[in-house]
């Protein structure tokens, strides 16, 4: 999974554009929870798009899951970073190779998110309606 992020975060780092920066300044009288979860649009798409392209490349529960689910998890690890890692320290923090501590949390995050997209999955097919 440690790997996994660290692709995600390389493209992301090259797909980001200089110009979302600038929204790092619009975050006057804004506590710091939400400072933190500010992140620009195609930060957030570029997270996304690769982390699912990490997931397909590696074939992650294929068997179990769609590409929509790995889209969600993604996008729920996306979450639960932002929660927790302001813009600025993601940036600048999370475009290498990742400390343990980072990996640890991409880790905690990828398995929460996946319990839970599989858990809602066993739920709608118990209830259909």
């Amino acid at each position: 999974m440690g790997k996994i992020i660290i692709a995600i975060v390389a493209l992301l780092l090259l797909s980001l554009p200089l110009s979302c920066m600038s929204l790092l300044t619009d975050s006057y009288g804004a506590s710091k929870e939400v400072e933190s979860i500010k992140y620009p649009s195609d930060v957030i798409h570029g997270f996304i798009e690769g982390c699912y392209l990490a997931f397909e490349d590696k074939q992650f529960m294929s068997d179990e899951l769609w590409p929509t689910d790995l889209k969600e998890i993604c996008g729920c690890v996306m979450d639960g970073i932002r929660e927790a890692v302001p813009l600025h320290d993601f940036i600048n923090e999370w475009n290498g190779e990742l400390t343990p501590e980072q990996n640890s949390m991409s880790e905690m995050f990828g398995m929460i998110c996946t319990e839970q997209i599989i858990k809602e999955k066993l739920k709608e097919n118990k209830d259909p309606a």
